[in-house]
């Protein structure tokens, strides 16, 4: 049955491709775009159609890659012993690379600036909103054409044809989106709940399925993902002193003294613990109100989420009001994660205008990801930008 699921995808003939290129897609274009990218790069995906969807695009009539498709291709041939970041700011990207077939420790580095990036006449669009996303992709593209060049000769990424394009600047930041994996440059069409998305992004969830029901290592070809940028080791708050943890706790106006009551039900000594023994405590006992509150819920409180579904809904719901548009056999295992517990605190100041885009933003990042964080940040950054004080209130 896995087998015929993953064939599904992959057209035998071009009736099959036309009539696959058109579920895939919302029209007559974006079905030929994706034909013509998978002429270009289907073989790079073993001929599955929603693959190819999913790490290309077409501008101006020219398909390009994903800059993550660019590095799993190298992996893909073989070529890649390692291949890191090695430092990120908003103002570089220091990227190393080694070879399988050269010395070990024969090591080639890169790095590429924000002042490279204005000497090209790049800074634009999301260049200002997430520069040290933008750096990083470039780094890598860059690095992967020169230690790479078998692999990848004459491929190009996303952001390389985007830079260079005659677009008009609000198609080069949709794009720009697109590769630092936010496709909110589809708002306009793109369906109005969580159910339907899924829809949408069915290749995606039938490949992590079956990763889970075959539960077989992880192929390198399955690095094309966008898992290769994701920020997992941030330390959004410190939590190394007891009074650290209380400023967290007043940063959000928990009550103290219902912080101190859960630390006793649940017996947690704040002096004692570590800072992070009490960065996990926080989010599982004390960061979601209704946890916090009820002194029956113990610790590991998910064993119930199944038997109180309605209950725990409803009240992550009123916190949360983003929320309501999700499952809730989806959402209640990643709330516990401080990336996406600090996410969901950003979309209580959004307006239901912004909720669509923050849930593919959510569909394709994993809860301990800082980048859906720092999307979501962008957003509310917007608001705090605008010049009239009643924008705010009329996108309410």
């Amino acid at each position: 049955m896995n087998n015929l699921n993953e064939n599904f995808w992959s057209p035998k003939s071009g009736e099959e491709l036309q009539r696959l290129a058109e579920i895939l897609t919302n029209n007559q274009k974006e079905a030929l775009d994706l034909i013509r990218a998978h002429a270009w790069f289907g073989h790079f995906f073993d001929g599955h159609l929603g693959k190819v969807q999913a790490n290309t695009s077409v501008i101006s009539g020219k398909p390009a890659l994903l800059s993550d498709a660019l590095v799993g291709i190298c992996y893909q041939y073989g070529l890649v012993r390692r291949l890191s970041v090695v430092e990120s700011t908003d103002q570089h990207c220091t990227v190393e690379a080694e070879r399988n077939d050269e010395p070990i420790g024969e090591v080639h580095r890169f790095t590429f600036t924000m002042e490279m990036a204005r000497a090209m006449n790049l800074v634009r669009g999301n260049w200002h909103k997430m520069p040290a996303n933008m750096l990083k992709k470039r780094a890598r593209a860059f690095i992967c054409r020169e230690v790479f060049p078998e692999a990848i000769s004459g491929l190009y990424t996303v952001d390389e044809m985007a830079d260079y394009a005659k677009l008009p600047d609000h198609e080069i930041e949709m794009l720009q989106a697109r590769s630092t994996g936010f496709e909110d440059y589809q708002a306009s069409q793109a369906p109005s709940t969580y159910q339907q998305v899924e829809q949408v992004q069915q290749v995606q969830q039938v490949q992590q399925v079956q990763q889970v029901q075959q539960a077989e290592p992880q192929k390198k070809t399955e690095l094309i993902n966008n898992d290769l940028d994701a920020d997992l080791s941030r330390e959004y708050h410190s939590f190394k002193t007891e009074d650290e943890f209380y400023q967290t706790l007043e940063q959000y106006s928990i009550n103290i003294e219902e912080a101190r009551s859960k630390m006793k039900n649940q017996s947690f000594d704040l002096e004692k613990a570590s800072p992070n023994d009490r960065r996990a405590f926080f989010y599982e006992c004390l960061k979601h109100d209704v946890i916090r509150r009820a002194a029956f819920i113990p610790r590991d409180w998910l064993k119930l989420a199944e038997d109180h579904a309605e209950s725990f809904n409803k009240a992550f719901v009123a916190q949360y009001p983003i929320l309501e548009n999700i499952p809730y056999d989806w959402y209640i295992n990643q709330v516990n994660y401080p990336a996406f517990a600090e996410m969901l605190e950003l979309t209580k100041e959004l307006t239901t205008v912004d909720h669509d885009r923050v849930l593919r933003a959510m569909k394709s990042h994993s809860p301990n990801d800082w980048r859906l964080f720092d999307y979501v940040e962008s957003i509310v950054d917007e608001y705090e930008s605008e010049d009239d004080p009643d924008v705010y209130q009329v996108r309410l």
